[in-house]
């Protein structure tokens, strides 16, 4: 009786642990690619902000003034970085935040609209997620340039967000595990019992 319920317990136990591991990997695939996607939108929404501060000067070049609305962009070293090519691929403007830093080499997109995103390394070596968009900017009458628009975050914060969901989730796929266990324990246990008795009277008629 007891090595059948051993049995019974040890496969029900396997079971639970290769579906509760699925079900981890799952959600943690699921959370990161959340996390990235919003790393993405979050990118994209200050290279529109970028775009809202562009002005064009006496010499039909691209400006952008010192002092931007996100205040990340003025202090060097604040982990938010963005610069601005031409056509050509050189540099017509970098934010204060990249000063002593470059961003890694990026192709430029050359068709309006199109954004590139992906994770890369900065100069001194800091991982960072980049993104790259291009427009075409009226710089005279009638008259058009291609920029590409590079903006950057350190890589950080995703992964401090990660590592606290993979802890929090180890934690409750741990405790579930456990749970479950003592239950099907006591399931078992229970669905037994009647097999318990009849071991019992056979013994008696034996004996």
């Amino acid at each position: 009786m007891n090595s059948l319920r051993g049995r019974l317990l040890i496969a029900a136990s396997v079971v639970l642990a290769a579906f509760l591991g699925l079900t981890g990997l799952s959600l943690d695939r699921a959370f990161r690619d959340s996390a990235l996607a919003a790393v993405e939108d979050r990118l994209q929404a200050q290279v529109y902000m970028l775009l809202g501060a562009v002005n064009v000067d006496a010499f039909n070049r691209l400006t952008l003034p010192q002092s931007l609305p996100e205040a990340r962009f003025s202090t060097p070293d604040s982990g938010l970085y963005a610069d601005a090519m031409d056509s050509q691929g050189n540099l017509v403007w970098h934010s204060p935040s990249l000063l002593g830093l470059a961003l890694p080499f990026f192709p430029a997109v050359r068709n309006p609209g199109d954004t590139q995103f992906a994770p890369l390394e900065a100069s001194d070596g800091t991982p960072l997620f980049v993104l790259a968009f291009t427009v075409s900017w009226e710089v005279a009458r009638n008259q058009y340039r291609l920029y590409t628009f590079r903006v950057a975050e350190t890589r950080q914060d995703f992964d401090d967000q990660v590592w606290s969901f993979r802890r929090g989730l180890s934690g409750w796929l741990l405790a579930s595990t456990g749970m479950l266990l003592a239950a099907q324990g006591l399931i078992l246990r229970w669905s037994l019992q009647p097999l318990r008795r009849v071991a019992t009277e056979i013994k008696d008629i034996e004996a």
